[in-house]
This record gives structure tokens, C-alpha cells and sequence, in this order.
């Protein structure tokens, strides 16, 4: 990368003011128009010129060399959860952990190092593990008095120690799983998951919290990622996470969803969103995904709904007379039924009020969508609702022999995620990680789209680019102001080594930069770092 000043003010606030020349390569600029460029020119928070000859650019302050590179469309991680991500970046990490007695050794290991009030850990999957996982009694030996709580990797199930299940407030929870003893496991689902995430959240030290916090939003930054949608709840760090982020400064745009059914909550901050979060039903790892039908590998079982039609219907009902957008998490095909059959009810009591766009206008979301049958795709696109989907999921769970096979039978596995019928049916369709489930990265999100197992869900790789850009926009209603590359649109951008849009495996990208809001969120540009205000 080179930098060349074209006055000697360059450096100054004056030399800003005129604006950078970025020159690359190459410029994807998803747009309708122009599509690709060579070079744009950018002032404070905006884009204002877009071409292919820098020698044609309008005067500027300076000029930046980017030979070698691609710019494009910073990338929108749709549903992501900061804190909890942060937690695994700086704390103990299990997703590579291979069998109960690796999780305690890992578990051993952590409590011997730090010192923190609580031994939070997550990303274990048992699936597959070949013994046992350790007992409250094991966790409690080798954490040296500390508190153990250990998310599942879809984070509906944790195993905790016997200090914790006797400290928390567990008496009358449901979902605490037993021996045929009676004897607690240490395994928690549910409200009782919930209870102990809560507890032990705010057991935490606020330091540990806030360094967690940043090392988030720096790691994704570096990864090319201008905007997360931020899934906040109290079910999953409670509502002073969810001002913590409110109140921060941060150098990527987050944009915070709060999973509560109190509307007045985001509304007394000044959210125009709600839900994210809301869980309609569990987890598929978890049996607790609301099935029409029951689990292949546990016949008894078909999941569970969370709430009612009744509760959900009046909650959509009020949240489009507010002019709010909702979301909600729905995984299972018995939760995607009830959220549509909902969303139908109040469409019909909105029109029969004379509101008769409400709900399109409202752009409401479906978080996960992974058992998504044909019968309601054309409902879901009368609607105007979008789908908040994570095709990583397909990596890990969706290999012959995985998860979605072991939990649903071969016939259903193969038809998980059709991110293909909903594209075709123009339903919009934002990818996310669903961070710490599955790791934040981008262009491992956009090979996992292209390459599936069942090619009839496969979309291309400008079309998967698209869902995990554009479609984040347009999910967080922002498509107006900010997404593709021209004049007058904000400058959210990544710049890319090499050309991971045309590379046969784009996961190797290096991302060489990221502008967010016209500052430097990563990378080494002539511009406001991520820590000076803005300039407009």
C-alpha cells in the first residue's frame, strides 16, 4: 500500500476535508449501475465519487495506493452475540474439545491460569463425544473454588459444577436435568440454562466483561466486518450488556436487538427493534427446536414452543402499531409454523384497521429458519418478512452422519436451509455467524452458501457475497443510506488482498483494511482512527 499527499496539507484536518483517493485493483460495488470501478474517492462519512481512472477523480487530499487489492461492500454479521464471542477470543475456548475427559482437562487448565469469579467456557458439542461428560463434582474438584458454567455450543444446554447448582436459584426451575437417582447431572436446559447463564453473568467481574466486549468488535473489524446485529436479550447476558454496547464506542456500527417481549425497553433507548433472540423454540442439539413430528433419535420428543399463540400474535400486534421491527429466533419447522400463522393473524387484523401494508413495511425477521418447508415460503414472501440465516451451520451439523441427520433422519436433514427457494421466491436473506456458535468469518460464510451438500440449496458466490452484505442492510432497514459502492452512500468498506470474489476458495482471504463511518476501524489508512469522532 502506498500513500502519495497531492497538497502539502494532506495530513492536516484541511488536507481530510478535500477527502481520500482509494485506487485498487478492482471495486465490487454490488450496485445496479456501475459494477465495477477502479477507483473512489471518499470525504468524512461518504462516499462521492466512484470510477474507473483516478487521473478523472474530482480534487482530493490524497491518495492511496491499493495495488493488489479489491475493495468492496464491508460485510454485516447478522446475528452475532459480542460478549459472549469476546469470552471465547480471551477465555476459554472449548469448540475444539473431543470428549468429556478433554473438557475437563480444559476446564483444569483455565482455573489453574485465571483468576476470575466464574470458569465460563463454551463451544463444547458432545455429539460424538466417545465417553461421559465430567459430573458437578468433577467440575467442582479441579476448579479450586470457582463457579463452572460451560455453554453447549448452540448455547440452549450447560453443564455447571456443584457449587453453582447449589448457589443459583434453581429451586423451582425447569429444565434441570437428573440421574435415575433424582441426583442433578449438572446438565441444564432451558429456563433452568437460562436462570444459571443470568446468575452467573452478573457474577462476573466487569472488567473481564468489557475486555471481552472490545476484543469482539476489534477481531471483527479485522475480518472486514463493518456492522453486527447484535442479539441481546435477557436470556443471554441481560440488560446491562445490552447498554454497555448502547453506551460504548466502538470502531464497527453495532446494532442491537433486545429479545424481550417489554417493546418499552427498546423503545426508552431509542431502539426501533426488538426480539433477536426472542426464542420461539430450542436448539436441534438441544431437542428443545419445536418439530411437527419427532426427533429421529428420540421418538418421544417433538420440542417444545416457548410461548402461545395468543402471547406472540398480540406481541407482533403491538410491535407493528409502534412501527418496530421484530425478530425472533425460530428453528424448528413447528416454530417457523407458528410464527407465520401469527404474523397471517395480525396482517388480516392490520388491514382490517385500514393499515394494509403494516407488516411488509415493518421488514420482521426469522432468526435461523434451519427447517424451513415449502409451504410456507410463499406466505413468508406475502409477508415481507427476511430471514436472518447462518450457513456455517451447514459445515458443522449438515456432513453425512452430523448432527441434522442424527436429530431429524437423512429425508429431513436433506432439507435443511433452502437458501435457494428463498432467494428464488425474492425473500430477503441476511447471513450471519450466529458468533460464538460458529466463529465470525465472512468468506467462510460465503463458501459455506456455494458449497452444499445438496447443490438444489446452493446460491453463487456474488449472490452468498450479497446475502452477507447488501442483506444485512436491508435487514437492519438500512439499504437507503449504506451497503453498495456509489456516490453518496456511506463509506462502510473492506479492502481485500488479492480477489477473494473471483478465487476458487475465497477462505483464505486476508482482509488489509476496514472503513467504517469514513474512519479506520483496521488497517493503516490516512484517516480518523476508530477512535476520533466522526467528521461529517
Amino acid at each position: 500500500m502506498k500513500t502519495t499527499a497531492t497538497s502539502p496539507a494532506t495530513s492536516s484536518e484541511a488536507g481530510r476535508a478535500r477527502g481520500t483517493l482509494l485506487a485498487a485493483d478492482r471495486i465490487v460495488t454490488l450496485g445496479h449501475g456501475r459494477k465495477h470501478a477502479r477507483a473512489l474517492l471518499i470525504r468524512g462519512s461518504r462516499v462521492v465519487w466512484v470510477g474507473d481512472d483516478p487521473e478523472q477523480a474530482p480534487p482530493h487530499g490524497e491518495e492511496v495506493d491499493l495495488s493488489g487489492c479489491v475493495i468492496g461492500p464491508a460485510f454485516v454479521d447478522a446475528h452475532v452475540h459480542l460478549t459472549p464471542t469476546g469470552l471465547s477470543l480471551t477465555g476459554l475456548d472449548l469448540s475444539e474439545v473431543e470428549s468429556g475427559a478433554e473438557l475437563l482437562q480444559a476446564v483444569a487448565t483455565f482455573a489453574g491460569a485465571h483468576t476470575g469469579r466464574v470458569v465460563w467456557g463454551h463451544g463444547f458439542d458432545p455429539h460424538g463425544f466417545p465417553d461421559t461428560l465430567p459430573t458437578p463434582d468433577d467440575l467442582a474438584q479441579v476448579a479450586d473454588g470457582r463457579s463452572v458454567y460451560l455453554s453447549q455450543v448452540d448455547g440452549h444446554t450447560s453443564l455447571v459444577d456443584r457449587r453453582t447448582l447449589a448457589a443459583a436459584p434453581l429451586a423451582r426451575a425447569e429444565g434441570v436435568e437428573r440421574d435415575a437417582t433424582g441426583q442433578p447431572t449438572g446438565r441444564l436446559r432451558r429456563e433452568a440454562n437460562h436462570i444459571v447463564r443470568r446468575w452467573s453473568v452478573g457474577a462476573m467481574d466487569p472488567a473481564e466483561l468489557d475486555t471481552a466486549r472490545r476484543e469482539a468488535v476489534r477481531h471483527a473489524a479485522s475480518l472486514g466486518i463493518g456492522s453486527v446485529h447484535e442479539m441481546a436479550g435477557p436470556d443471554v447476558m441481560g440488560l446491562g450488556d445490552l447498554d454497555a454496547w448502547l453506551e460504548g464506542s466502538w470502531p464497527i456500527e453495532v446494532v442491537p436487538y433486545w429479545a424481550g417481549l417489554d417493546i418499552e425497553t427498546a423503545l426508552s433507548r431509542d431502539l426501533r427493534q426488538v426480539g433477536g433472540d426472542l426464542f420461539l423454540d430450542g436448539s436441534l442439539g438441544s431437542h428443545t427446536a419445536a418439530l411437527a413430528t419427532p426427533y429421529a433419535d428420540r421418538p418421544g420428543s417433538t420440542g417444545a414452543l416457548e410461548f402461545d399463540d395468543d402471547t406472540l400474535s398480540a406481541w407482533f400486534l403491538e410491535a407493528a402499531r409502534a412501527g418496530v421491527q421484530t425478530a425472533v429466533h425460530a428453528i424448528g419447522d413447528e416454530a417457523l409454523r407458528q410464527a407465520v400463522r401469527c404474523w397471517m393473524q395480525v396482517a388480516r387484523q392490520l388491514h382490517a384497521d385500514g393499515l394494509h401494508d403494516a407488516v411488509r413495511r415493518g421488514r420482521h425477521r426469522l432468526e435461523h429458519a434451519e427447517l424451513l418447508t415449502t409451504e410456507l415460503l410463499d406466505d413468508i414472501a406475502d409477508l415481507g418478512l427476511v430471514v436472518s440465516a447462518q450457513p456455517a451451520y451447514e459445515i458443522r451439523w449438515g456432513t453425512p452422519g452430523g448432527l441434522y441427520e442424527t436429530r431429524l433422519g437423512r429425508e429431513r436433514a436433506a432439507t435443511t436451509n433452502p437458501f435457494r427457494a428463498l432467494a428464488d421466491r425474492g425473500i430477503g436473506l441476511a447471513f450471519g455467524s450466529d458468533a460464538n456458535v460458529t466463529p465470525m468469518d465472512p468468506w467462510g460464510t460465503v463458501w459455506a452458501a456455494e458449497n452444499r451438500r445438496y447443490e438444489e440449496h446452493a446460491v453463487s458466490r456474488l449472490e452468498a457475497v450479497s446475502m452477507s452484505t447488501l442483506g444485512g442492510r436491508h435487514a437492519a432497514r438500512q439499504e437507503r443510506y449504506v451497503g453498495v459502492v456509489r456516490a453518496g452512500m456511506r463509506d462502510d468498506l473492506a479492502v481485500l488482498e488479492g480477489d477473494p470474489y473471483r478465487a476458487e476458495d475465497p477462505r483464505q482471504a486476508r482482509c488489509v483494511a476496514t472503513i467504517v463511518h469514513g474512519r479506520a476501524a483496521h488497517g493503516e489508512l490516512p484517516l480518523p482512527s476508530a477512535r476520533e469522532p466522526a467528521r461529517r
